[in-house]
């Protein structure tokens, strides 16, 4: 009898941890599907390639929600796209948000304007085919760091003014309506005459000028003046320039902080909805630039979606 309540005893745990179990699967569903390696533009033989993050509600695609993009770039370098940067740190798709994290071609494969062509032709192109993935096309913003920063302001430019706007899908706008850029480039005019002597070498490279280009007794000083006007976002902000957040610290050795405040107060000239953080004894890196909790909240509340 003994026996018998034991074994009795036994197959109650046993259904009690099969149920626990089963109950644990059922709360395990995935949050989102990814699609990997999508090819959202082909140069010759080349695909640049983009990865999305859809999230799931019920095992199905949330529908008509905000798209964030983020552009996968250093030093205006990037090989395969990644897993949202800042949007994934920031809990995006557990927000209800889509999620796109864009690669594009490196400035040693293809110098400037070709990654501001490539970043614009992935907007377009999840503009093109939001209806596939189930995202809202009217509601787009991107992140990017540094040289991903500079290619985010490309994408606040609107695309009657944009000269980045060549390609594919050209019925469809390159612009996004909202840009976070984590201490981005904006100027790169006041850079090489300002802070020639300081600005990395992927700058020259990306312009493909050399260093000794930027002395103005050079015979390429003025060429490289003019490309570093076309090749900086601040020169084509209007009036319908995107909505910006820019966030930077007070000891950035990269960019100089004033990049920011010239791009924060022409936007502001402009009537362009824009804020500005900066961080005192920030350097070049996102953690450092205030709490994880205060930089989600600005930039959400920033969003406004």
């Amino acid at each position: 009898m003994a026996c018998l309540k034991n074994l009795l005893a036994c197959l109650a745990l046993f259904a009690c941890l099969c149920y626990g179990s089963s109950n644990a699967n059922a709360q395990e569903e995935p949050k989102f599907q990814q699609i990997s390696d999508v090819v959202y533009k082909t140069v010759g033989d080349r695909e640049i390639k983009l990865n999305l993050f859809l999230p799931l509600r019920d095992g199905k695609t949330l529908k008509g929600e905000p798209l964030l993009i983020y552009l996968d770039s250093g030093c205006w370098y990037s090989d395969q796209p990644g897993t949202g940067g800042i949007w994934g740190a920031f809990g995006a798709i557990d927000r209800g948000f889509a999620v796109a994290s864009v690669a594009h071609r490196s400035m040693t494969e293809s110098p400037f304007p070709a990654p501001m062509e490539d970043v614009r032709a992935a907007v377009r192109f999840l503009r093109k085919h939001a209806d596939e993935y189930g995202y809202d096309p009217e509601r787009f913003a991107v992140c990017g760091c540094s040289s991903g920063g500079h290619l985010s302001l490309t994408l606040g430019i609107s695309d009657e003014l944009s000269p980045f706007n060549v390609g594919d899908n050209l019925d469809v706008s390159g612009q996004v309506q909202c840009v976070v850029d984590y201490f981005g480039p904006a100027d790169l005019v006041t850079i090489f005459d300002r802070y020639a002597n300081q600005a990395i070498d992927c700058i020259y490279q990306a312009c493909d000028v050399k260093r000794e280009d930027a002395r103005p007794d050079s015979e390429q000083y003025k060429n490289l003046m003019d490309k570093a006007k076309l090749y900086s976002p601040i020169s084509y902000v209007d009036a319908n320039y995107a909505p910006t957040i820019i966030l930077q610290g007070t000891d950035d050795p990269i960019v100089p902080l004033s990049q920011s405040a010239l791009m924060y107060e022409k936007l502001k000239l402009a009537g362009v909805r824009v804020q500005l953080l900066i961080s005192d004894g920030g350097v070049h890196d996102p953690n450092s630039l205030g709490s994880h909790n205060m930089q989600v909240r600005e930039i959400y509340e920033f969003l406004r979606w």
